[in-house]
């Protein structure tokens, strides 16, 4: 494990997110206190760990399917982002 503060990650981005890739996970700090962790992670791994932060999100989907009113069209959705 390393730890960085967030001026020297600025400085060099690609150098800590090799090390996490490759090595182990790099703490962040900001102000002398832990503020991120760059960590691994591969496809298989992804779905996993948003279930795991997310847990409201199967029932948020399931809630969506059971009420597809709610739902935005993407087309919609990317006018508005646009304008």
């Amino acid at each position: 494990m390393q730890f960085v503060n967030m001026r020297e990650l600025s400085r060099s981005p690609s150098k800590y997110v090799t090390f996490a890739n490759e090595q182990d996970d790099v703490i962040i700090t900001k102000n002398g206190q832990p503020y991120a962790i760059l960590s691994k992670i591969d496809s298989e791994e992804l779905e996993d760990y948003i279930l795991a932060k997310h847990f409201n999100l199967e029932q948020e989907f399931e809630s969506a399917k059971a009420n597809p009113e709610t739902l935005t069209d993407l087309d919609d959705l990317i006018d508005d982002l646009s304008s």
